[in-house]
This record gives structure tokens, C-alpha cells and sequence, in this order.
């Protein structure tokens, strides 16, 4: 068994509010939930309003498989329109 989580750093800046900011980041959290069938929270360490951090978590039978589910997950996060992907980390424990 292993655990692998991904950090992604994403730019919603041009969210007129922050009910609209945070709106769309549950959208984005629950679409990674059900399609990849991962954990997703928000991290709220980042001080600039137009920025927010999720960490996903994903279980699975080896390394590869782990890496490749989250790997998904950053090409499905890059892709969607609202939101720009700034960085990512992925660890494996």
C-alpha cells in the first residue's frame, strides 16, 4: 500500500468575490472527487486572496499506480478553464 498526496497552488484571480472565489473551488474539488475517486481539501496557508492551495490523497496498491492517479488529476486541473495551475508537488509516503 501506498500513500501519495499532490499540493496544487491555483490562481483564481479573476473571481469577483470571495463567495465566487470559493465557489469555484468546491467545483473543482468535487470534480476530482468523483472522477478520480480521491480525498481533495483546501489549504488555507496562502495569504493572497487570488490564490488557493489544494492537497489531494490518493491510496493505492504501488507507487506507479498512485503517481499515475495524481498525474491525472494535475493534466485535469491544468485544463480547466477558471483557475490557473501555479505549481504542484507530488509526495509519496
Amino acid at each position: 500500500m501506498t500513500v501519495s498526496t499532490l499540493r496544487l497552488d491555483l490562481r483564481v484571480g479573476d473571481s469577483p468575490s470571495p463567495r465566487e472565489r470559493r465557489r469555484r473551488l468546491q467545483t473543482i474539488m468535487s470534480k476530482l472527487r468523483q472522477h478520480f475517486n480521491v480525498s481533495v481539501a483546501e489549504d488555507g496557508r496562502i495569504d493572497d486572496p487570488a490564490q488557493v492551495s489544494i492537497v489531494v490523497a490518493v491510496v493505492g496498491k504501488n507507487r506507479r499506480e498512485t503517481r499515475e492517479i495524481l498525474e491525472h488529476v494535475v493534466e485535469a486541473v491544468d485544463a480547466y478553464p477558471r483557475a490557473e495551475l501555479v505549481n504542484h508537488v507530488i509526495t509519496e509516503v
